[in-house]
């Protein structure tokens, strides 16, 4: 059990408070962190924040008493988890590295999860430095940057904070989606269920949120979509797509799980990023979306 903390912030300036604690906090559960910070035990020059919020130089976070769990430091991930992510390269120069994150892997341990990408990096890749610059749900597969230096990480989580980073996805949805739908302006507010699960929902009162849409290829039961998401909304393209009334097939928090036949995963994939003095990174579309969407034609 650690005491009291007050931490000046640093070089670590810009960060997300969410993100500066649990880097702070190595071995704390994900869901604790958030549970401090929503219950208001973590301060920043003595007031409450958002987790979202960013730090500025000078700040002084107030850290309460934590149990530091050992659990999720001392188990090793296995060697096949360890050798697919290095496998997973798309791109690598000094400042960044860019992965094709496979689908069922988490980027940040916790909540159920002995590891994640952001805990292992120094195990994988000999790098203690690198640290995310945005996520994925452990759903989704698809381009992952990951920065090497305080000054990349700053820079990145800039232009994904302020959409200047072009982004598209592949996604198979449920049914016909109407061809003169392009586009998708919907607030997205965040709240969480009783048992403390993460959702976004569709309201007045959310986040402006707006995703651009276009048809690839359709069949009887569904349809293949390119989505570029002109904000960065937790869950945006998944709870546009079902505001639609065409939920991502495989999504088990907002699709339709009688769907018939069912996908062996969420049907999305982070396909391309348009990365500034990098340009375009492709993530090829994985072979099980593939493979599912000729069983789903078919079935025509």
């Amino acid at each position: 059990m650690k005491n009291v903390q007050l931490v000046q912030v640093g070089d670590r300036a810009g960060q997300r408070l969410d993100n500066f604690l649990l880097s702070h906090l190595k071995g704390v559960p994900r869901s604790r962190v958030y549970r401090m910070i929503r219950s208001g035990e973590v301060r920043v020059n003595g007031s409450r924040r958002r987790p979202s919020s960013r730090l500025e130089f000078g700040d002084q976070v107030r850290i309460p008493p934590v149990r530091i769990e050992e659990r999720l430091e001392s188990i090793e991930a296995p060697r096949a988890w360890i050798d697919s992510i290095k496998n997973s390269v798309l791109h690598e120069d000094d400042d960044l590295l860019v992965l094709n994150k496979p689908v069922g892997v988490a980027v940040h341990g916790g909540s159920g999860e002995a590891f994640g990408i952001a805990e292992s990096l120094a195990k994988v890749f000999g790098d203690a430095d690198m640290q995310l610059a945005h996520r994925l749900d452990k759903a989704t597969s698809g381009c992952l940057v990951i920065a090497k230096n305080r000054r990349t990480l700053n820079r990145y989580h800039s232009a994904f904070r302020n959409s200047d980073i072009q982004k598209s996805y592949d996604l198979l949805a449920e049914g016909k989606w109407p061809i003169k739908l392009t586009r998708i302006d919907a607030r997205i507010e965040r709240f969480h269920l009783a048992n403390g699960e993460r959702r976004v929902r569709v309201s007045e009162s959310g986040q402006r949120s707006q995703t651009g849409f276009e048809v690839v290829a359709s069949c009887a039961k569904a349809t293949w979509l390119t989505a570029r998401p002109e904000t960065g909304r937790t869950h945006q393209i998944r709870i546009h797509t079902q505001y639609a009334g065409h939920p991502i097939l495989g999504d088990r928090k907002y699709g339709n799980r009688k769907f018939l036949p069912r996908a062996p995963r969420m049907m999305l994939h982070a396909r391309t990023l348009e990365l500034p003095e990098v340009g375009e990174i492709v993530a090829p579309v994985p072979p099980a979306i593939v493979s599912y969407w000729e069983r789903l034609k078919q079935a025509d």
